[in-house]
């Protein structure tokens, strides 16, 4: 069978482009499909797959734009024509602005807005070419909404105003990328995130 793999951020700077067609057997899973990539490149090796041959945590491996999380996880079997998208991981948690650079040359800044919710947040990431990666199930905590070459890890929480007679939704969102794509995309979410009352 022919599958469609898509890659973002640090994996796609591994594979050298954001989507890749390869042949598998019938009888592939998910699990598999992983495997082989950690076979084919070396910088992916032990990153996918944990030794038990589950997907490592923190990992969002979508099948069809649906999270194998909610599936059968590496067991998930994959059929002729399926998209697989690899998303590497993101910490969650934010601060009011802070920023830092990875080792690997990424930027991560964290950021909270007021008066919008998580939902309308990931909304607007959506807007701005990202796609939703995880929480999207109702209750989640976090919602991850990820680009070609920047992830977004949103939480919400009430803070109070006014002396504490009154509270706001407060989203905290922990930007990761590549600073040349963070610049604009915050800005951008800002101006959004304001004009929505934030």
């Amino acid at each position: 069978m022919r599958l469609e793999l898509k890659f973002f951020a640090t994996f796609r700077a591994i594979v050298g482009q954001k989507l890749v067609e390869r042949e598998f057997s019938d009888a592939s899973t998910v699990g598999d499909v992983l495997a082989a990539l950690e076979g084919e490149y070396p910088d992916m090796e032990d990153r996918l797959l944990d030794e038990d041959g589950e997907i490592r945590e923190q990992l969002s491996i979508l099948k069809n734009g649906r999270g194998v999380i909610h599936m059968d996880g590496a067991a998930t079997p994959m059929e002729d024509g399926d998209t697989l998208a690899v998303f590497p991981p993101v910490a969650g948690g934010a601060e009011d602005a802070s920023s830092d650079t990875g080792e690997d040359g990424h930027d991560r800044r964290e950021r909270s807005f007021r008066g919008i919710s998580k939902r309308l947040a990931v909304h607007y990431l959506e807007n701005l070419g990202g796609e939703l990666v995880a929480g999207e199930q109702e209750g989640s905590e976090e919602a991850r909404v990820a680009a070609d070459d920047w992830t977004a890890t949103l939480s919400a929480g009430k803070v109070d105003i006014a002396g504490g007679t009154m509270q706001l939704t407060e989203v905290s969102i922990a930007f990761e990328g590549e600073p040349a794509a963070l610049d604009p995309l915050i800005e951008q979410f800002a101006q959004k995130a304001m004009r929505a009352g934030g």
